[in-house]
């Protein structure tokens, strides 16, 4: 075999990444677009030392289950890998990948919840963020190709608001009306489903740029919903993007939006769960899971804004916040305020370390709550929650192979998972939020 040699097989599973599995003469090989059960003819790609990638030439049984993307880019944008999936599809898909997480990395077969969904599926995303680029003179903005720095420019994204897809077309020709593209990395808009108020934050090279203050007062008048205006001037050449001095245009520094009757600020640099109708489904969900009765001392790990915290204090008798970003402190101790919740405190730590100072103060917590980033829990947190030894802990996790990793640990160390709930958070896309409840085994 060798380099675009053609082969048929039927695929007979997924990688992580949502590409089919196929096999021929030994070969494992990768093929993006294949869904479970097709029969294609395939071309070789890439061969490695014992698997390989390849490409759909021609479906020759085409699975029940197959649909015709949305998106006009879907096969070149590395944002939604699933638009050729039914929602059967996909549901089956992301349910699997839980399982299989758990199979690998904690050596379990685990009994899973039905994946957890809310409508809509298409234009639910609250947050966008954009690069922009000069191409051969031409301004392009769009999302970056799977592994790739090339920008696949769209017209319409099809998970974004229509109003985020407008602002982001007014915007591009806006920059080609001032010849300013040179000077804008990234567009972010925020966009709060509920209050309705947005944010529009463009990362720039340098402040002021040709035009800044024409295309300012454009988009304003055209967009009276921004309720938010500003620049983050970065200079950095490498991949962090919301890095360097923030300067604020016009109205406030944040937006604000409701969830399940608290209401909170979003700063540019702010963590805010993208998917609004799934997120009421997972706090309601993780707060539940907690089982909380008006005694409980519970502690919110990487807690961010105060979000999850803030909405479980309604039913603890005492909430412990720890964070390690200043801002989203600084956010969370405001949006305590604002919501009128007093029996909740945030402080400015590291996960490990914020743990370890509630085991100095000989605070006694009966609930712990992580929602840690996609890379899991640090051993050192994960060792002074085992030594806080809470009744119960819920685990909140955006990646399912580093929390059934970690999940992995604290069974060793006395620690069952009772309740295993993937959501939805991300349609047409490969990612998957779960919430996992462990339950203290009592020696």
């Amino acid at each position: 075999m060798k380099k675009n040699d053609t082969f048929t097989a039927v695929c007979e599973g997924y990688t992580e990444d949502g590409s089919g599995v196929v096999r021929n003469d030994g070969f494992v090989f990768f093929v993006p677009g294949l869904i479970l059960g097709e029969k294609a003819e395939i071309g070789i790609n890439a061969l490695k030392k014992n698997y390989g990638y390849g490409r759909i030439i021609t479906i020759l049984e085409k699975s029940e289950h197959r649909i015709e993307p949305k998106c006009s880019v879907s096969r070149l944008c590395g944002g939604c890998q699933l638009q050729h999936m039914d929602d059967a599809a996909q549901r089956e898909f992301k349910e699997e990948k839980v399982r299989m997480c758990f199979r690998q990395n904690a050596g379990i077969e685990p009994q899973i919840d039905p994946i957890v969904k809310a409508e809509p599926y298409w234009n639910y995303r609250n947050k966008v963020q954009i690069p922009v680029q000069v191409n051969k003179g031409r301004t392009e903005i769009g999302f970056y190709q799977n592994h790739t720095n090339k920008v696949i420019p769209y017209e319409q994204c099809e998970v974004q608001t229509e109003l985020s897809n407008e602002m982001s077309l007014t915007l591009r020709s806006l920059f080609v009306k001032y010849r300013c593209s040179e000077s804008i990395r990234h567009i972010l808009i925020k966009h709060a489903h509920v209050s309705g108020e947005v944010m529009l934050c463009l990362v720039v090279r340098e402040y002021p740029f040709a035009g800044s203050q024409e295309i300012f007062e454009t988009i304003q008048k055209k967009y009276p919903q921004i309720a938010s205006l500003s620049v983050i001037v970065n200079r950095r050449e490498d991949n962090v993007i919301l890095d360097g001095k923030e300067i604020l245009i016009a109205g406030r520094p944040y937006i604000t939006e409701e969830l399940l009757g608290c209401r909170f600020r979003i700063h540019a640099r702010s963590f805010f769960q993208i998917n609004p109708y799934t997120t009421r489904k997972l706090y309601s969900t993780a707060i539940d899971y907690a089982g909380l009765t008006g005694k409980e001392t519970l502690i919110d790990l990487y807690c961010g804004t105060g979000t999850i915290g803030i909405l479980a204090a309604k039913k603890a008798k005492k909430v412990y916040g720890i964070e390690i970003v200043a801002d989203a402190v600084r956010d969370a101790k405001r949006n305590a305020q604002e919501n009128g919740i007093e029996n909740i405190d945030f402080y400015n730590m590291d996960a490990g370390h914020g743990a370890q100072a509630i085991i100095r103060s000989k605070i006694k917590a009966d609930v712990v709550i992580v929602d840690p980033p996609r890379k899991g829990c640090s051993r050192d947190t994960l060792d002074a929650i085992l030594t806080i030894a809470p009744q119960r802990l819920v685990y909140v996790s955006c990646d399912p192979a580093t929390l059934a990793r970690d999940v992995r640990i604290l069974m060793d160390h006395g620690y069952m998972p009772e309740k295993i709930t993937p959501f939805d958070m991300f349609p047409q896309s490969v990612h998957i939020e779960t919430i996992v409840l462990l339950q203290k085994l009592n020696s």
